[in-house]
């Protein structure tokens, strides 16, 4: 099927999914056209033309596949945010920032990480299995819109470039003792799909090594351009692990590469939408205006969140408001 074609199947998708849509030529606000521009950045990136134009092809396929299903910034065009998801009226507009206390120093929390990632019964393997709850917010003529939920996604595919996936809706249970509320899956099936042997579009389906050149050559891959700035090296992990569970070698190796860039701020512990125990570290995003949360767990070492926030705030959107959240689990 040709990318054309493709585009035209999506936009479909996107029609049938919301029928309270916004207008193809409604103008979304300025960080999310900059953050559309820093993705199709992403698909560009490679060391070589030839092979950039065929691996731009391929993640192009798979990004335009599960922007029907993931309905998330990190996959799907700015101009298409608004019109992705659901809106039952039993979720809020926006998620509660999750609170931090009790710092420690970025470079203890990352030395702590790594220590518990040595430590055996952990994840030894890569695996092409994927767990994901992810929610992005709804801009609609440049306006905050809502509510919208989250989606849980379950991803397995295979050397053979076969798989499967499936969306259901999540929801956002009422906060306890103070927390934000824990997100879970409820039993409404927004999407599920079968991949042929050859059909599931990725850059590479080689298991990636657990070395530093390894991790770094599958985040190229993933759209990390040459001397990355923090954030580019973060929201290149982000989209790595929409496809891939790593190891704990390869989760230590990430995290050191976030240590010897020196400028993530720590911001200590807190209870994550999952109710996990985690400590967080602050990047600033690629995208003008916006930052990144790592959230890392405290029990396991490895990276299971991103939040994305407004740093400051424009002329719709609040500064310190949530506009993107995705967390792994691999169990």
């Amino acid at each position: 099927m040709s990318s054309d074609s493709q585009d035209d199947l999506v936009a479909r998708w996107l029609r049938e999914m919301d029928t309270a849509r916004t207008p193809v030529d409604a103008e979304p606000p300025a960080f999310l056209m900059a953050l559309g521009e820093r993705l199709q950045g992403e698909r560009t990136a490679s060391k070589d033309a030839a092979e950039r134009r065929a691996r731009v092809r391929r993640r192009r396929r798979v990004r335009l596949v599960w922007a029907a299903s993931l309905a998330s910034l990190a996959i799907v065009a700015a101009v298409a945010v608004s019109s992705v998801l659901l809106t039952p009226a039993a979720e809020a507009s926006t998620p509660t920032p999750l609170t931090f206390h009790s710092p420690a120093t970025e470079h203890q929390v990352i030395s702590d990480a790594i220590a518990r990632l040595s430590e055996p019964d952990g994840v030894a393997e890569p695996s092409r299995s994927v767990r994901t709850i992810s929610w992005a917010i709804s801009i609609e003529d440049g306006k905050l819109m809502g509510p919208v939920i989250p989606q849980v996604v379950n991803l397995q595919w295979n050397a053979d470039l076969s798989g499967r996936s499936s969306i259901v809706e999540g929801r956002t249970e009422d906060p306890v003792d103070g927390d934000v509320g824990r997100v879970a899956p409820t039993t409404k099936v927004v999407s599920e799909q079968d991949y042929a042997p050859g059909e599931f579009g990725v850059p590479s389906a080689d298991s990636p090594p657990a070395t530093e050149s390894g991790v770094s050559d599958l985040l190229t891959m993933f759209g990390l351009p040459e001397s990355p700035t923090t954030g580019q090296l973060v929201e290149s992990m982000v989209t790595v692990m929409d496809y891939w569970t790593l190891s704990d070698a390869q989760e230590a190796l990430l995290l050191e590469m976030i240590d010897r860039k020196g400028d993530a701020q720590s911001l200590g512990s807190t209870v994550d939408r999952l109710g996990r125990t985690v400590t967080g570290l602050r990047v600033d995003s690629s995208t003008s205006g916006l930052t990144h949360t790592v959230l890392i767990s405290a029990k396991t070492g490895r990276i299971v969140g991103v939040e994305t926030q407004r740093a400051d705030a424009d002329k719709s959107i609040p500064a310190g408001t949530v506009v993107e959240y995705r967390m792994w689990d691999p169990k």
